[in-house]
């Protein structure tokens, strides 16, 4: 599949997408572009310094290229610490090749119906979506995500975190349905926020931030209910 882009920084040895699918073009800035070709050689890609330095910032410059490189205008944009993806039903981990072939299934359903964004669910819940929803159209999708950029759709840059809820809800509201399927969720490195986590804000940081996700829409979309963030269909029908 060369519609896979996994943006990276500062991770010259670990790119742990890539490692997990075997593929994809890692987009890094240009200044970190000899440090990651010593490991992963052909597969980096680079962009401009100036379009770095927020994840905004970096997937617009990514829908850019998908625009330039993908005749379709569809581009899969993974973050840099997929682990793995997971059946949930059956709680089976999915190979690299796997996960490629249930990607290629879920971009073919989605060009098909002309859904311009789609991916799988973020938690191994499995009694959050039973087998009677394998999929759903306007729930919230992040960390892996299949965009068509051909609607024009930008990253709101002021967002320096919740970017990709505050762009779910652009998406919805001009395209009124997604496609996300429900049976398969990611699992990324450290993504608990703990000791080994790689993310780099709190829930007090996203909190600050989805207030003004909020704020913008005019909606309760985000919110903290004590243990854990909820979020609002912010539509009232696909």
């Amino acid at each position: 599949m060369n519609n896979i882009y996994i943006p990276s920084y500062n991770r010259a040895n670990n790119v742990r997408t890539y490692e997990y699918l075997g593929c994809g073009k890692i987009i890094v800035p240009k200044s970190q572009e000899s440090e990651y070709k010593k490991r992963y050689g052909d597969a980096v890609q680079t962009i401009d310094d100036s379009r770095d330095g927020s994840v905004a910032k970096k997937r617009n410059a990514i829908l850019d290229l998908i625009k330039e490189e993908q005749e379709d205008g569809y581009g899969w944009i993974i973050d840099d610490d997929l682990v793995k993806v997971k059946r949930k039903k059956e709680s089976k981990d999915l190979s690299g090749e796997e996960t490629l072939e249930l990607l290629e299934k879920i971009y073919i359903m989605a060009k098909d119906s002309g859904i311009k964004y789609a991916g799988v669910d973020y938690s191994l819940d499995n009694m959050k979506l039973k087998d009677y929803q394998p999929f759903s159209f306007t729930k919230v999708i992040f960390g892996s995500t299949l965009i068509c950029e051909n609607d024009g759709l930008r990253y709101d840059e002021r967002f320096k975190i919740n970017e990709d809820v505050e762009f779910w809800v652009q998406k919805l509201n001009l395209n009124r349905r997604l496609l996300k399927d429900n049976q398969y969720a990611t699992v990324f490195y450290g993504d608990d926020g703990g000791k080994d986590s790689v993310i780099g804000y709190t829930n007090d940081d996203r909190r600050v931030y989805a207030t003004m996700l909020n704020n913008k829409w005019g909606d309760k979309i985000m919110n903290w209910n004590k243990t854990r963030f909820e979020f609002k269909i912010p539509i009232k029908g696909v």
